[in-house]
């Protein structure tokens, strides 16, 4: 019966907050885990989202959960062309984005948002884009937003 307490008061215990806290006497069992804070100190600012799918997201963190899915309102999707060093915005609204779709994210400067960029017509932002895609594909060749290019 004593190691069927010792379950118990171990399972007692949230999933989500198990090894991600250093033990402590004044840790409370609906703490947020260590990774958590982090987003917890962006909740109500401008943050820039880059997704797996290679999407980079703009909007206003108003919330999130243990899951780390997060909801943010007046979304835009940017899209860059680094070799014009421009960029335009596609107007999204709000989204509820799954946690384990994004790769990292970080809060936006507003005094250094257009340093480097300038905004141009989204028309002509998603032309260039394809042209370039087509040009990566006809050379054999995949574009990265990290690197001049890859070879495939």
């Amino acid at each position: 019966t004593t190691s069927a307490v010792r379950v118990l008061v171990a399972m007692e215990r949230p999933v989500f907050d198990g090894g991600d806290a250093e033990p402590s006497s004044s840790s409370s069992p609906g703490k947020l885990p260590h990774w958590a804070s982090n987003l917890e100190d962006h909740v109500d600012k401008q943050l820039l989202v880059m997704l797996r799918d290679g999407r980079t997201l703009i909007g206003w963190l108003r919330t999130f959960d243990q899951f780390a899915n997060l909801l943010l309102e007046h979304v835009v999707e940017r899209h860059i062309i680094v070799q014009d060093k421009v960029y335009a915005d596609a107007y999204l609204g709000t989204m509820l984005i799954r946690g384990e779709n994004v790769c990292l994210f970080g809060e936006i400067d507003p005094e250094r948002s257009e340093l480097y960029l300038q905004e141009a017509p989204l028309a002509y932002v998603l032309q260039r884009e394809s042209e370039l895609e087509a040009a990566g594909k006809s050379k054999g060749r995949q574009i990265d937003i990290f690197a001049e290019y890859l070879d495939s």
